[in-house]
């Protein structure tokens, strides 16, 4: 069956395939075409209001965003003319000790020439070009410091740092080009190492407003519509294959009657470990080369996970007037880096007056997010470790939200996974496809990366719809 034709169809309404769709609206005035699986935009920004009652609102994960109102995504906004509301900078970052929450400062000492030993360090950071970042990107920090920094306690300091921005414990295996990225970017826009902050209304804050452009400029999103293939035939991506009625049966029984629907161009804005859902991956039949099929094999799951809980209080656990992001190296129960802040703390719209959303979770691997014995281990493990960490809390309890997120921060900042050794914007030998996301080329923590990768991925169609 075919349908009206569009210019641009993008697979996925997360902050890369709503910012692409918004920029080619807008600047472009092209026929867009949304496609998501879920019944709610965002991907894994979603915001849900009301549970468990009307006051209350949850993210689908533990979301900061590095730099905030400085960010890539909130460039990405102001480019499509709409502005988040953001809560001011996290104050302070904590770290467990193993008995309380401490500063950086205090859980690594420095001596006064410590301190101006690491404070020579982030100006040479800060001067640091492009292209003595990206020879960093398939080395891992550990060298980096062994190389450049002598002082045992300033090399564990800024592995501390390297943990929280990468989500991954061990220097040697952090990316060092994507640890002085950031370090480089946040000391550049906010003179400090590494700053985040929190949208007043939440992670659907970041989103509403690119939808709202898609749909002021005559674009569609539609949702609860999982798209069954990339058609490409020819070397040319011709559109894509959506369900054209609904099912009966259950999700691992169905095979659906299809339609396609056509497009001049395709962008596919889905995580690369769910491409070969979309595309095919025989190497017999797999219009893509075959260099490129394996190259996406071979890293699909090098992804961190989340396991964590939304937690709602009734009094505080945590000052209401200290704004803050908390972090272990290593729990002592679940034995996995944690991290927390109280949403409420930054925002009054995420929570009842008087009470506290806190939000949590521990950052595994792949294969322990996507096992549900595994989680479900973890979990047990890791409330344990938020007992210890908040004493009290389970008196304090109204409500808490078990929840995963299996490739949370795309993929894993590790050597010769960044940069330019992501996968790229273009498709190989199909030269109207197009990817995006944070699982794509493109720099910064998580939904920054996703939305700088978003703006990249748009510029290079302008370019090629500017060309005729």
């Amino acid at each position: 069956m075919m349908s009206d034709k569009y210019d641009l169809i993008v697979v996925g309404a997360g902050i890369a395939g709503l910012g692409i769709a918004a920029i080619l609206a807008k600047e472009a005035g092209k026929k867009v075409l949304v496609l998501d699986q879920f019944p709610k935009f965002g991907g894994r920004l979603m915001s849900y209001s009301g549970y468990p009652e009307e006051d209350w609102r949850l993210e689908i994960g533990l979301h900061m965003i590095e730099l905030g109102e400085k960010s890539s995504c909130n460039e990405l906004n102001n480019r499509v003319g709409k502005e988040i509301e953001w809560a001011p900078f996290s104050e302070t970052v904590e770290i467990w000790n193993g008995e309380r929450f401490i500063s950086v400062a205090e859980l690594v000492p420095l001596t006064e020439e410590d301190k101006n030993v690491f404070r020579g360090l982030l100006q040479r950071i800060a001067t640091m070009t492009d292209t003595e970042i990206e020879a960093w990107d398939n080395r891992c920090l550990e060298e980096w410091l062994m190389e450049n920094v002598p002082q045992p306690s300033i090399r564990e300091l800024f592995t501390d740092l390297g943990m929280i921005m990468t989500t991954i414990p061990n220097a040697i295996d952090m990316a060092a080009g994507e640890v002085l990225y950031i370090a480089r970017d946040n000391l550049c826009k906010t003179r400090q190492v590494l700053q985040a902050s929190y949208p007043l209304d939440g992670m659907e804050g970041i989103t509403k407003g690119l939808v709202e452009v898609i749909e002021e400029n005559g674009g569609e999103i539609r949702l609860n519509c999982e798209v069954q293939e990339i058609v490409i035939q020819d070397k040319k991506a011709l559109g894509v294959r959506i369900p054209s009625k609904t099912h009966i049966y259950q999700e691992e029984y169905r095979i659906f009657e299809t339609e396609v629907i056509y497009a001049d161009r395709v962008v596919c804005a889905v995580p690369i470990y769910h491409l070969s859902k979309i595309i095919d991956f025989n190497p017999e039949t797999s219009p893509l080369p075959w260099w490129w099929v394996k190259r996406i094999t071979d890293i699909q799951h090098e992804v961190t996970g989340l396991i964590g809980y939304m937690i709602g209080l009734s009094k505080p656990v945590i000052d209401p007037n200290k704004r803050c992001f908390l972090s272990a190296l290593k729990t002592k129960h679940a034995g996995f880096p944690f991290q927390g802040f109280p949403a409420s703390n930054f925002s009054p719209h995420v929570a009842p007056e008087g009470k506290q959303l806190l939000h949590t979770d521990i950052v595994c691997e792949h294969f322990e997010a996507s096992d549900k014995f595994k989680r479900e281990r973890l979990l047990n493990l890791m409330w344990e470790d938020v007992k210890e960490m908040f004493p009290g809390i389970e008196k304090k309890m109204e409500w808490r939200l078990p929840y995963y997120v299996d490739g949370c921060d795309g993929l894993a900042r590790k050597p010769g996974l960044v940069g330019n050794f992501k996968p790229g914007l273009m498709a190989p030998g199909i030269p109207n496809l197009y990817f995006a996301g944070d699982t794509y080329v493109g720099r910064g923590l998580a939904t920054n990366g996703a939305a700088l990768s978003a703006m990249k991925c748009a510029d290079l169609i302008l370019k090629e719809v500017a060309k005729g």
